[in-house]
């Protein structure tokens, strides 16, 4: 739009107003104006219905104010009827990623998403939502109500610590239809919206100027579809509203009443103040005259109906009834209305008021404007003057065009939400952890970082804060979540060195003893969520013969320890030696017959398929021939590579073995992998094993 001059269209349900503004010596002035009415309904209560009939009349009064002004006029201001005025009040919570500082992109995106969760309350509250979704609204503003870290409210989220925080926020939204009309319409009269606001805002802007706020004052902009409702107190705008009802209530009832057209109607209705008796043809061509007094009467129901939706929509809005109620718009001047509404409200006739021109100050030129019907259009140009208004940017996301509001103040942000582009798209979420307890102590094995977004502007990286200009490209590549956790048992199981002994002459390396969720497991496992780990390096007696397979009961042995008897509970360190000998008990089993008698200590060989193990046992001369021999039948024995383990059960799998074996389970090398096969066939770690089984173990490349 030139910086010389201001258009303003009062786009109304009953007729167009344009104005254009300039600033002269003595302030603004009205340099060119010009008023038609829609010949046919095509727009019904404020929202275009026939854009084609709308386009007309808009053209006409260009074409009409162009010979006036002596140029062409491109852009234009307009405004919404505040019944299209829709605000959702909403709060969102995000966790603060690593507890580390809040950044404003972060605070920009979570007042997005609470945007868009608003945006998306608003759709899913419509009675009949279609295929747009939370795209049938435009976003028009924000405010922030509150923010909260930690649960405690703030001031500002920007450079703070903590592990969560929250914005509450009022969002506005205009539906889409009610732009999207606009423009069209405004298209097609060779026009540009340049900004955008609402009737009441507008009316406000001139009628109850900043120094009158301080009033609890209604100001209501009655027009002939919708009556528009804005309210002042302790220095500012506390609130907007509409009433579906206007002028047209009255007209139609005139119409029904009567039996005459809708225009007819309103010939009635503007003249049955000014004249005694009225007289008309109604559409059976019946000529009628008929008395002021009766067509008061028809319409008193009509007006008392319309004055107290009013009432109930200021009493709502304000909690009270107001100081005084000032109307302005052509419908202000339906008979009988200014009266009932104040005893609607309970104000005196004095305290609501109709303004018209005469309201406005400092505002000059065009006196054939006058009346409370032009206030709006005036309004509409001085707001767009002071730039309250929305400018309006056009911007292309992914190939898609949107149209951003406030375009001197949209960021990249705004746009990515006018595009429908979720703001939880433009940060990764970690991936899920994996929590386990290894010893009654927590650990947590953290999920992937994942992907940040790639977001480009005009060919450039940028980010969410950036300001966006008319005519701007931005292309956007979602964020990609990090994988989930995936942890084995080295992960969480420190690196423990086995240890070594000499049982019975035999140098054994013992491995700790892992198990996950009481199952055996070795380092190469993987964990489970809410796994409980446990691991124990042999440090006893009684530990190193249990992992050994002296699976006996503690009384059936004799333990030395460098040469001296030890208990179960004795500590052990690296290298020591231990002779394990038979208690002098009768030992007695299914697969033991043997008679154990006192007799002095003898020496004995115990041999077996794939080992000879030196112990020294008191018995008499009846010879324990294998170790196995000692083992009753619901024990199992498997040979692994050199070794003999008995484990004291028979439902065993390859794994239960592997921390029972002194095979080291850490490969040489990282690209070699462990090859285990049970009796010469390849196995796995889920392999059953039976009693006698040959297990070999060995690293390959």
């Amino acid at each position: 739009m030139s910086s010389n001059y201001i258009f303003s269209l009062d786009i109304g349900t009953r007729s167009v107003v344009g104005v254009v503004l300039t600033e002269g010596p003595r302030g603004l002035e009205i340099t060119a104006c010009e008023q038609l009415e829609h010949q046919t309904r095509a727009m019904i209560d404020g929202q275009i219905h026939d854009i084609e009939q709308v386009s007309k009349v808009l053209m006409h009064v260009k074409d009409k104010l162009e010979a006036k002004v002596g140029h062409p006029l491109y852009q234009v201001s307009v405004a919404a009827a505040g019944r299209a005025l829709k605000t959702v009040r909403v709060k969102v919570n995000s966790d603060v990623t690593h507890n580390r500082e809040v950044q404003k992109e972060d605070v920009l995106r979570l007042e997005m998403q609470a945007v868009q969760k608003a945006q998306k309350i608003l759709a899913d509250s419509k009675e009949e939502e279609d295929e747009q979704g939370l795209m049938d609204y435009h976003c028009v503003g924000y405010s922030i109500v509150q923010y909260e870290l930690d649960s405690h409210k703030i001031g500002n989220l920007y450079s703070q610590r903590g592990k969560s925080m929250s914005a509450e926020v009022i969002a506005t939204f205009l539906p889409r239809v009610v732009v999207d009309s606009m423009s069209a319409a405004l298209t097609k009269a060779g026009l540009e919206m340049a900004s955008l606001t609402l009737e009441p805002i507008a009316a406000s802007t001139v009628v109850v100027p900043p120094s009158m706020r301080q009033l609890n004052i209604a100001l209501v902009d009655i027009g002939a579809g919708t009556s528009d409702i804005a309210v002042t107190s302790d220095g500012s705008v506390i609130g907007y509203g509409m009433a579906p009802v206007a002028g047209d209530e009255v007209t139609e009832k005139i119409s029904s009443h009567f039996l005459v057209d809708f225009n007819e109607a309103e010939k009635i209705k503007k003249t049955v103040y000014n004249i005694d008796e009225i007289r008309f043809t109604d559409v059976l061509g019946v000529e009628h005259t008929v008395a002021k007094q009766e067509i008061l009467d028809v319409i008193s129901e009509a007006v008392q109906s319309l004055t107290k939706m009013i009432s109930e929509k200021i009493l709502e809005l304000n909690g009270k009834t107001p100081q005084a109620v000032i109307c302005i718009g052509g419908g202000s001047l339906t008979p009988l209305l200014k009266d009932m509404l104040a005893e609607s409200l309970g104000l005196s006739k004095q305290r609501v008021a109709v303004r018209g021109r005469e309201a406005i100050a400092e505002v000059f030129g065009a006196q054939e404007l006058v009346g409370p019907e032009a206030v709006t259009p005036i309004g509409i140009a001085v707001t767009s003057y002071e730039r309250k208004g929305l400018g309006f940017a056009r911007i292309e996301v992914n190939g898609t065009q949107v149209k951003l509001f406030e375009a001197n103040r949209s960021t990249v942000a705004d746009a990515l939400v006018a595009a429908g582009i979720s703001m939880r798209r433009t940060q990764p979420r970690l991936g899920l952890a994996l929590t386990v307890t290894v010893n009654g102590d927590l650990k947590i094995v953290k999920g992937g970082k994942g992907q940040p977004s790639v977001i480009m502007l005009n060919g450039n990286s940028t980010s969410l804060d950036t300001p966006v200009q008319h005519n701007d490209y931005i292309e956007f590549t979602e964020a990609v979540d990090g994988e989930n956790a995936r942890g084995f048992i080295y992960d969480v199981v420190p690196d423990l060195l086995p240890v070594n002994v000499n049982i019975n002459g035999k140098t054994t390396m013992l491995n700790p003893v892992i198990t996950m969720n009481d199952r055996s497991v070795n380092y190469y496992d993987e964990i489970t969520n809410n796994a409980k780990i446990t691991y124990q390096v042999p440090k006893t007696v009684g530990e190193i013969m249990k992992i050994s397979g002296f699976d006996l009961p503690e009384t059936e042995y004799v333990v030395y320890v460098n040469e001296r008897i030890a208990a179960f509970d004795t500590a052990l360190e690296e290298g020591d030696d231990i002779i394990v000998e038979l208690a002098d008990v009768s030992l007695e089993g299914p697969d033991i017959d043997l008679e154990v008698q006192n007799a002095d200590m003898e020496a004995m060989e115990v041999q077996t398929e794939s080992e000879a193990i030196t112990g020294t046992f008191g018995f008499a001369s009846e010879a324990v021939k294998s170790k196995e021999e000692l083992v009753p039948k619901d024990y199992t024995t498997v040979y692994v590579n050199d070794e003999t383990i008995i484990i004291d059960r028979r439902d065993i799998i390859l794994a239960d073995i592997l921390t029972r074996t002194s095979f080291s389970l850490k490969p040489p090398e990282s690209s070699m992998r462990l090859e285990m096969k049970v009796n010469g066939a390849g196995a796995e770690f889920t392999t059953p094993l039976n009693h006698g089984d040959k297990i070999t173990l060995d690293w390959i490349k």
